[in-house]
């Protein structure tokens, strides 16, 4: 295999298709993010369209998360074994059809399978980004496009909570959904025309054994397991924040659906800024131990801002929902710390098994907060809307803090890298 040296001079020297090919994953993960909080926008409707509560809202929209989690092992494993060409051909056609099926969804059976299906398309995307980045890249620029990657994705949550919130109210949600369903083709194909670049799916793996025993060695190491604890916990707060955010800033402090989705899209800009920002210092500091320390404290001071004093000044829910999304960029912390701990050819796998655990982290959170709505609910229903009171909310909204405490605890427990063993001693 050719040194990581060696590799980055040919990509240097006039090569821009591995660039590119890192863009269109980085935008079809982006892509995933929209999708994946878009239900945030259409709370209300969902539930009138289909005659439910939190709970089963809550499970419509975590639907995108048990199938993400469910494929996002044998999407690594299949990513490190066949390369990220054909993983995300797959996963552009699974968020089209799954798309579709949700937009058009009669009842809620077909929009549990929409959304699963969506989910299991958008699985594989951010390994494939960090894949390429990994193979293609020196350390510090793969330390900086992770942090582009989840910048990226953000941009792409933040185009699912205000711009989607502006058109549902113009056109309904169904011909929205729609519409976001088809957009996945041309980045599939803008995917397909950049992947025409030096061989980059060629790895050092030459069986499915093999990997499997790269999997293994990766998985047994105490440190790989509080790095993900911590990465699920630094993360989850706020990747399940949007789905009830907006519902919390319109029912509890009485905004216009528009303006309720710019205290969440606030909040998905400073996880962009901050997961830029992640990379950009990891790349030239070798202490990862600090950022993620600094990262956890933010957020569980934010958190425990936000549920303890709802009645902040409109600029501080601004300022604390900057902060969150700030903090949340922790997550850069996570898997460029995973990356730095495991082989080359089983990165792809090893950040599977670890973004499985993020997002069943989050899908939890979810749940967890869809149930306390309803176990609190007063029986208030307008327009076939559930009302929930403030009180519910913030006893809802306790699992964020205690979530960001977890991943302070954790973050004082990474045992970074010696010397010796992070990426580029195995290339």
């Amino acid at each position: 295999m050719k040194s990581r040296a060696a590799r980055h001079g040919a990509t240097r020297h006039g090569h821009v298709l591995p660039w590119l090919f890192w863009l269109a994953a980085a935008m079809l993960f982006g892509y995933g993010h929209l999708t994946r909080v878009a239900p945030g926008g259409m709370v209300d409707a969902l539930m009138r369209d289909f005659a439910v509560g939190a709970a089963v809202l809550g499970n419509i929209s975590a639907m995108y998360w048990y199938a993400y989690s469910i494929f996002q092992i044998p999407g690594g494993f299949l990513l490190d074994r066949f390369g990220p060409t054909r993983v995300l051909t797959g996963s552009v056609l699974l968020c089209a059809v799954g798309g579709i099926l949700f937009a058009y969804a009669p009842n809620v059976d077909a929009a549990n399978a929409g959304r699963f299906i969506t989910g299991a398309g958008g699985a594989a995307i951010y390994a494939c980004a960090i894949k390429i980045a990994h193979i293609w890249f020196d350390a510090k620029r793969f330390a900086l496009l992770g942090g582009a990657t989840i910048l990226i994705g953000m941009f792409g949550a933040t185009l699912g909570q205000a711009p989607v919130a502006v058109l549902i109210e113009i056109d309904g949600w169904r011909p929205v959904m729609f519409w976001v369903a088809l957009a996945a083709l041309p980045l599939g194909a803008f995917a397909l025309m950049s992947h025409r670049s030096p061989p980059i799916e060629r790895t050092s793996v030459n069986s499915s054994r093999q990997l499997f025993a790269l999997m293994l060695r990766t998985v047994r190491s105490r440190r790989y397991w509080t790095i993900t604890l911590y990465a699920a916990m630094i993360a989850g707060p706020s990747i399940s924040f949007p789905v009830w955010g907006i519902a919390y800033y319109m029912q509890v402090l009485g905004y216009a659906r528009a303006e309720a989705a710019l205290f969440t899209t606030v909040a998905l800009l400073g996880w962009a800024f901050g997961s830029l920002s992640a990379g950009w210092i990891l790349g030239r500091i070798k202490r990862r131990k600090i950022a993620a320390i600094g990262c956890a404290a933010f957020s569980l001071l934010s958190w425990s801002l936000f549920v303890a004093f709802p009645g902040m000044p409109e600029i501080a829910h601004y300022i604390v929902m900057l902060v969150i999304g700030i903090s949340a960029g922790g997550i850069v912390v996570g898997f460029i710390l995973i990356a730095d701990t495991s082989p080359p050819d089983a990165v792809g796998t090893a950040t599977a098994i670890t973004n499985t655990l993020v997002m069943l982290a989050s899908a939890a959170i979810l749940l967890i907060m869809g149930h306390v709505l309803d176990l609190l609910w007063a029986g208030e229903i307008i327009d076939g809307v559930r009302i929930y009171s403030p009180f519910a909310f913030r006893m809802a909204y306790l699992a964020m803090p205690a979530a960001a405490l977890v991943a302070l605890l954790a973050a004082f427990s990474i045992q970074e890298a010696p010397r010796g063993e992070t990426k580029e001693s195995y290339t």
